[in-house]
């Protein structure tokens, strides 16, 4: 049985990262960034609460969004901020009570509240996690939320290598990035996906979000994950 394709539209594109990754160039449209993240729109007090992942993530959607008011928003990540997790978890493993300070930014919502905090943005926001496939499920999710509501949606997606104690746990480690799309008509650049299930791809040693942007280069690509099979195609303006 053939699997449905869908048609992205995207508006605008930031990816971010403290060092270069090990991408292909990257077309013009991407708003590019290597290094601290720019996060004026952010006040001090809520900068301070943020690990180095939010403000990864609050820098790309910073980039995207500028003046478009606002927004329903996607925010994805496949682990969160584990390295919140372990303090709290060594804790409970003493025998003491969990910080309310430190559990008020593990959960995976957090960035996305300081988001809404920080731009007084009380529109709806989904936090997402789907283990390896978590970029695409996002995308997807993203999307539909774009055709029902016929609005340009916020998509924000990052992670970060697992700390030591959970490096074990994971088969493709992802270096610190997050990358933001406005997923909304009319665009002019437009990414295609469709995904298979069953596999069928070589497993991609990379993880899902940096293969997708990595395909930008060739217009194409495969990724190859243990439970489905996920076809990328992009479609840029001339």
């Amino acid at each position: 049985m053939a699997q449905p394709t869908f048609t992205l539209p995207i508006q605008r594109a930031a990816l971010w990262s403290p060092e270069p990754l090990p991408l292909s160039p990257l077309p013009a449209w991407v708003d590019l960034a290597v290094g601290p993240p720019e996060l004026s729109r952010v006040e001090p007090l809520l900068r301070r609460r943020l690990s180095p992942l939010g403000k990864g993530l609050l820098h790309v959607a910073g980039r995207v969004t500028l003046d478009a008011g606002p927004l329903r928003a996607v925010f994805a990540s496949r682990h969160g901020d584990p390295g919140r997790a372990l303090p709290i978890l060594a804790d409970i493993a003493q025998g003491q009570d969990a910080s309310p300070a430190q559990f008020s930014m593990n959960v995976h919502n957090a960035a996305a509240g300081i988001w809404s905090i920080a731009t007084q943005d009380r529109s709806p926001i989904t936090a997402l996690a789907a283990g390896p496939e978590t970029f695409g499920m996002a995308l997807l999710e993203t999307l539909a939320q774009h055709r029902a509501t016929g609005e340009p949606v916020l998509f924000v997606y990052g992670d970060d290598r697992l700390p030591e104690l959970m490096a074990p746990f994971e088969a493709d480690p992802a270096p610190l990035h997050a990358v933001a799309f406005l997923i909304g008509a009319p665009a002019s650049n437009r990414l295609q996906l469709r995904r298979s299930p069953g596999g069928g791809a070589p497993t991609s040693p990379e993880p899902q979000s940096l293969h997708a942007l990595g395909a930008l280069a060739g217009g194409m690509g495969d990724w190859g994950g243990p439970a489905a099979t996920w076809h990328w195609a992009w479609e840029q303006a001339l």
